[in-house]
């Protein structure tokens, strides 16, 4: 059996944020050398990680994804704000919020996660809620730059309220990642 990592998300759309979000990665980068940032052309933000899935069953997820995606979107779009760099788990995680209507979003990781379960019954996330974010660098506890530490909260602190302009978001994608030294390639599972 051929397995494929997975996850569903939703792509950025604003070539001006993908620049603004990259100049300000940049600056982290040269603060703390290790820091893995999210290449601009990866950005999304990811309403469900699946991991490994039998490759013959990627058809039935699309189809589930696709059956939610006329459901919550309904042929509309719905818009967010990019506003502000904050951080997770000892700056393992730093990420870019996401203003605007939360409870929508919620509502389709709800859907998402229900439909999954009934109807192929892949396990539900079992935090407590969806905190929708976009994850732009990442940096390991052992790869911290301690020497550096304060100046990199001074950056992170200097984005706080940095305007990343908006994104449109109209579907969810099935997306396959492949992990390679050079770091991730995602492509779209289409069906």
């Amino acid at each position: 059996m051929i397995m494929i990592r997975t996850f569903i998300a939703i792509e950025l759309n604003n070539e001006n944020s993908l620049e603004l979000i990259s100049s300000v990665t940049d600056r982290l980068k040269k603060n703390q050398k290790k820091l893995k940032v999210v290449e601009p052309k990866n950005l999304h933000l990811t309403v469900k990680f699946l991991g490994n899935v039998a490759e013959s069953e990627a058809p039935l997820i699309y189809q589930v994804v696709e059956r939610v995606n006329e459901k919550v979107f309904n042929k509309k779009s719905v818009q967010f704000h990019l506003k502000g760099i904050g951080q997770f788990n000892k700056y393992s995680v730093i990420w870019v919020k996401l203003l605007g209507d939360v409870k929508f979003l919620q509502d389709i990781k709800k859907n998402l996660e229900d439909a999954l379960y009934n109807e192929l019954k892949t396990p539900k996330d079992t935090r407590a809620s969806f905190k929708p974010h976009l994850t732009i660098a990442r940096l390991k506890k052992d790869k911290i730059d301690y020497k550096n530490l304060n100046a990199f909260k001074n950056l992170l602190e200097e984005y706080k309220e940095t305007e990343f302009g908006v994104i449109t978001m109209s579907k969810m994608a099935l997306k396959k990642s492949e992990l390679t030294p050079q770091g991730p390639i995602y492509t779209d599972l289409v069906f």
